[in-house]
């Protein structure tokens, strides 16, 4: 059952003190050129998210950093050679059809000549954010990098998403740092079945993810655990749609947090979705602006407990208003010195089936993880 007081007042997180605040966002204007015409997914999202954070004064508390390009390698590392030359053609293929020119790889997927480059830096800021707080001293980065990245398979483009700039991320620890473990939490309305396919099998990337069920695309099933070696470092929590706050803190508080502790991850990488926001049309989920700084807060004191780095690429999200909101909300919990609970404005107890949910998750991964 559970717990009968507001989550973020638990004993163990509102004592949190973050020794370590220092924070980074890595963003380029090659992100802005990737234009598939009147799409969702479009630039508008990053310039609201870069002029809200400038516009709270909360820029000054973070250092801003020009990403370097990715490199080739670092594609291949968890995509197929096939797959890589798809995007890099298909760009070529539009440059040479003129100004506005887009090649579609899927109803839903498109490519103009920009979206390669564009593509290519937000690999190139995944990597350069694992650098960052794995040998110079940050506690935090953010990419605010469009394509997004988490539906991308090994040789797929799908869902908006070119490259799985997360999973690249992971890839890089382990072959240039030579981590073991990595986790990667993925809060995006959405599934990401690309990240969850590259490390199916592969038990030292835990991969946990919260979506709306029965929506796009597909995937993400409570019994869906991983395969072989890596049965049970797979874990999705669906959700109802008209969920929202208390089921998503239900999520870290049960879920993500304990597993963090028994896992003892070397690296924390956060696919950070904004199309959960109750204001988001793209589907049925409720969360507040003020639930996305509790998430990162709830990250930090996980990150800052084991002693390691947190990245975090960002997803999905296409309402406006609700990206502007929802940075501003996470940056302020980016920088903070302390946890603070703070007030949610929505009742703040989760569903029955949530709940349920959470009983059937606790089964499915009985002798392998304690929830």
């Amino acid at each position: 059952m559970f717990p009968d007081h507001d989550i973020f007042d638990a004993p163990d997180f509102q004592d949190t003190v973050f020794e370590n605040s220092k924070s980074a966002i890595l963003f380029h204007e090659d992100f802005l050129k990737h234009k598939i015409g009147n799409h969702p997914e479009s630039p508008q999202r990053l310039v609201v998210m870069r002029n809200a954070i400038l516009e709270s004064g909360l820029g000054d508390s973070l250092d801003w950093v020009e990403p370097r390009m990715g490199e080739e390698a670092d594609v291949l590392r968890c995509h197929t050679r096939a797959h890589y030359e798809t995007i890099r053609k298909a760009s070529e293929k539009a440059a040479e059809g003129g100004k506005d020119f887009i090649v579609w790889l899927d109803p839903d997927t498109g490519i103009c000549a920009e979206s390669y480059n564009a593509a290519m830096r937000a690999v190139g800021t995944s990597i350069q954010s694992v650098d960052m707080v794995l040998t110079e001293g940050y506690a935090s980065v953010w990419g605010l990098v469009r394509p997004p990245g988490h539906h991308a398979t090994p040789d797929r483009s799908m869902g908006f998403c070119l490259y799985n700039n997360a999973a690249i991320a992971a890839e890089y620890s382990r072959a240039v740092h030579k981590l073991e473990r990595i986790m990667i939490v993925d809060y995006d309305l959405h599934h990401g079945n690309g990240t969850q396919e590259i490390f199916y099998s592969d038990p030292g990337v835990l991969y946990t993810s919260i979506h709306q069920s029965y929506h796009f695309p597909g995937t993400g099933h409570i019994d869906e655990t991983g395969s072989e070696d890596g049965r049970g470092y797979t874990i999705n929590f669906p959700v109802l749609a008209g969920s929202g706050d208390g089921e998503f803190a239900l999520y870290f508080r049960e879920v993500v947090a304990p597993v963090a502790e028994q896992f003892k991850p070397q690296l924390l990488i956060a696919s950070v979705g904004f199309d959960a926001h109750t204001l988001d049309q793209l589907g049925f989920l409720k969360l507040s602006s003020q639930m996305y700084g509790k998430i990162v807060y709830i990250l930090r004191a996980i990150a800052s407990d084991l002693g390691i780095g947190l990245i975090y690429t960002l997803e999905g999200g296409y309402s406006l208003e609700a990206e502007a909101e929802s940075i501003v909300e996470s940056m302020k919990a980016t920088v903070a010195e302390k946890f603070d609970p703070g007030e949610l404005p929505m009742p703040f107890r989760p569903s029955q089936g949530s709940q349920a949910a959470l009983d059937r998750l606790r089964k499915v991964l009985k002798g392998t993880w304690e929830i």
